[in-house]
């Protein structure tokens, strides 16, 4: 049995508490890990008296502590660079590790020995700690999903930045983390971990080995109106570099209530009357009571008012990749949808072509309403 030996990377800036708890789990898994080296690179750049205490907790514990710049992904750049091992784990650094992490990774390239075309190994996050306001309204929406594609899914063809490895050839490879894309922070974890697979690497998933992520991070409006606007931007630049991860989808929801704007907004302005308008509201509201019911169906019972924030965020997503494709005069996005897989799409679709029916009958059920508002006005 071969050795795997990791160089473990983890990108920061002031964050000290947070940093000494991971790199405390993160001792205790590389005491009892039985496969090989390893070695942790604290890539920071904090100040003053964050810096001190992030420094001391790599003497504490084993790592070495590495100055950069405010880029997250040339911190990234940099461990790969400075790593003398075959393999690299990146892990963020507001997370701490289970016992047997590494182990897990290991075995993934273990079992795989001849195999040249297994190039990453990517595990699953756990979220922890206090569930805010905000974060009952996130776990409504899809932007946790990509934590958890380890339990779904034996392969992946992109990852997330944290608790996945690659072998250091294939990062090399292709190149390393994109450093010029647009936003300073979002999308360069996906760009990076597809272009490995496009190199013609595979990305095998294990669910055994688990980092559990603190919500405190997460906790704010600020940090979820950040990230929706931020990825939503950022998938527009995704999916005119890999415009296979694209697929025409149905239109949603705010794409019809849009159209009907335009439509009922144009027949109050031609009638002179709010009438129209006053329709499309009454329509808004029947379609609001039935996309509920369709969800509830689907999923269970939420709070609605919960539900409605986290559609709106949703719809912030959409939206400000809208804007950016308008920023690029460039509506060839407008329809499509990013994609992990053709499983991802074929539920996708389906899940939009059941919810389809809804919108047909709230249009039906708008038809009755204006019939029997003209047969009561005579």
């Amino acid at each position: 049995m071969g050795e795997i030996n990791f160089s473990i990377v983890i990108p920061t800036w002031n964050r000290s508490s947070l940093v000494g708890r991971l790199l405390e789990s993160l001792f205790q898994d590389r005491e009892r890990y039985q496969y090989g080296k390893t070695e942790v690179l604290v890539i920071d750049n904090s100040q003053g008296e964050e810096k001190a205490s992030i420094a001391a907790s790599c003497r504490q514990f084993g790592a070495q502590y590495i100055e950069g710049v405010e880029s997250v992904r040339k911190k990234r750049n940099l461990g790969i660079d400075r790593a003398q091992y075959g393999h690299i784990l990146f892990l963020d650094s507001d997370v701490t590790v289970e016992p047997g992490l590494l182990d897990c990774h290991a075995a993934a390239y273990l079992g795989q020995e001849g195999d040249g075309k297994l190039g990453g190994a990517f595990g699953l996050t756990e979220f922890v700690g206090k569930k805010s306001f905000w974060w009952k309204i996130l776990e409504l929406t899809s932007f946790v999903d990509s934590f958890g594609f380890a339990k779904q899914f034996p392969y992946v063809s992109w990852t997330i930045g944290n608790n996945v490895s690659f072998r250091k050839k294939a990062l090399l490879e292709i190149g390393k983390f994109e450093e010029d894309l647009p936003f300073k922070l979002g999308g360069d974890d996906l760009d990076m971990s597809y272009r490995v697979t496009k190199a013609g690497y595979r990305i095998k998933t294990v669910p055994g080995a688990v980092t559990y992520h603190s919500r405190d991070t997460w906790n704010c409006w600020k940090a979820v109106n950040d990230r929706s606007k931020r990825w939503g931007s950022m998938e527009y630049h995704i999916l005119k570099r890999h415009p296979e991860l694209a697929h025409r989808r149905l239109p949603m929801t705010g794409d019809i209530v849009a159209f009907f704007l335009l439509a009922f907004g144009g027949a109050s302005i031609a009638m002179q009357s709010l009438l129209p308008m006053a329709f499309w509201g009454i329509w808004c509201l029947m379609l609001y009571f039935m996309a509920f019911g369709h969800y509830v169906g689907s999923h269970g019972m939420v709070n609605p008012f919960y539900w409605t924030i986290a559609m709106f965020l949703q719809g912030k997503y959409r939206f400000h990749r809208l804007v950016m494709s308008l920023k690029n005069k460039d509506l060839s996005l407008a329809f499509q949808g990013q994609y992990f897989g053709i499983f991802h799409i074929r539920s996708d679709f389906q899940e939009h072509a059941k919810k389809a029916w809804v919108y047909c009958d709230s249009m039906v059920l708008l038809i009755i309403v204006m019939l029997l508002y003209k047969w009561l006005a005579g």
